[in-house]
């Protein structure tokens, strides 16, 4: 009996250890838009793995996506121009403003994480560079975003 009880126990605390072990999340390491492999320069930042999302720098994104990027150093706020819409991200905020260029009404998308900011240094230089989760920031500008597993490549495609 008393062998069949550590035997139990062992068992149990295999399964334990094999069933709420460590989920490992893959990193992205390539990404797509519209066909073409979208390469990040090392000066702009590069893509980076936080609360299980892929984020990456928002000027480098969304300048090869056609948006206009400008950055407010009081409030810690990239503003992006599109050609129907600007967006306003702020650092550590899960909140996404977005203004129609007809400026009729503001909407907020909330974000299931917030925008950050790393600071690189490049010859000296310190400089900053603001991170956003590319899947939910690029849905809402219009594009759909996919995932392959098995290359850890995400996807951009204009939606129709």
């Amino acid at each position: 009996m008393m062998r069949l009880l550590k035997t139990l126990t062992v068992c149990f605390l295999a399964a334990i250890v094999a069933f709420s072990g460590i989920t490992a999340f893959a990193a992205a390491e390539t990404i797509i838009i519209n066909g073409t492999a979208a390469e990040i320069p090392p000066e702009m930042g590069t893509i980076q793995e936080r609360d299980d999302r892929t984020f990456v720098p928002v000027r480098f994104i969304l300048e090869y996506l056609g948006c206009n990027v400008s950055y407010i150093d009081d409030s810690r706020t990239a503003v992006i121009q599109s050609i129907s819409s600007t967006y306003l991200i702020q650092e550590g905020n899960s909140i996404l403003f977005i203004l129609p260029n007809q400026y009729t009404e503001t909407e907020e998308k909330l974000m299931d994480t917030a925008a950050f900011i790393e600071s690189t240094v490049l010859d000296g230089v310190e400089y900053g560079r603001m991170y956003v989760p590319i899947r939910f920031l690029a849905e809402a500008i219009g594009y759909d975003v996919g995932w392959d597993g098995a290359t850890q490549t995400v996807t951009l495609t204009m939606a129709k």
